[in-house]
């Protein structure tokens, strides 16, 4: 789905609210489903949301995560994201948009605005490989600490790089879980679009045994 270019004019609630010289640090806005995004340089971050925090009341942070456009027409490799929200009567929402340079994809830790900062922040590092200084805690969240790699940077092999050989596969047994050697694990390509390797796995582990 394509999002749609809004008018600066047509300002969303919470560009509306800041003063012209954070105004310039905005250099777009793009609405969907309803739902407005503020994208800005990555130099910028933080002093636009330290001031989205401390001056407008976004008082809950909904979740950080990363996109990665590798090989895509784009001004930078990565884009940050920010879901910000009021809680209260209002309860507006926004996205703040980051674009990040694969050459130098750090940005500043915004945990001690938003405490939950320190659990999207440790994902998006652990999955992208983004660094956020100051986050005191950023061990991998889901993959195991001596895991080599970001699986979902674009150049990351579908397949993995033969880092899965290391874990054992557990697997239904009757009753009971067991585990197995591992195995090569045939690839998923997304909804709608799996390989056969994975088709035929799925028959031959979901049958009764």
């Amino acid at each position: 789905m394509e999002s749609t270019v809004v008018d600066m004019a047509a300002n969303d609630a919470a560009y509306d609210a800041l003063a012209p010289d954070l105004q310039s640090l905005v250099i777009d806005q793009t609405e969907h489903q309803g739902q407005v995004a503020l994208t800005c340089k990555a130099e910028h971050q933080r002093q636009l949301l330290e001031h989205f925090r401390n001056e407008q009341g976004y008082d809950y942070l909904v979740d950080v995560t990363a996109m990665d456009h590798l090989g895509m027409d784009r001004p930078e490799r990565f884009e940050v994201v920010y879901v910000l929200r009021r809680i209260g009567a209002s309860g507006h929402q926004f996205r703040l948009h980051v674009w990040l340079s694969e050459d130098q994809a750090e940005l500043p830790s915004v945990f001690d605005l938003w405490d939950s900062a320190r659990w999207g922040e440790r994902e998006t590092h652990d999955m992208f490989g983004i660094v956020f200084q100051g986050n005191p805690d950023l061990r991998r969240l889901l993959m195991p600490e001596d895991y080599p790699a970001f699986p979902l940077l674009k150049d990351y092999p579908l397949k993995g790089a033969g880092e899965r050989r290391q874990f054992t596969r557990v697997v239904p047994r009757g009753d009971q879980m067991v585990e197995e050697e591992p195995e090569d694990y045939p690839t998923s390509i997304g909804r709608g679009m799996h390989t056969p390797e994975y088709e035929e796995e799925v028959r031959r582990d979901s049958k009764p045994r």
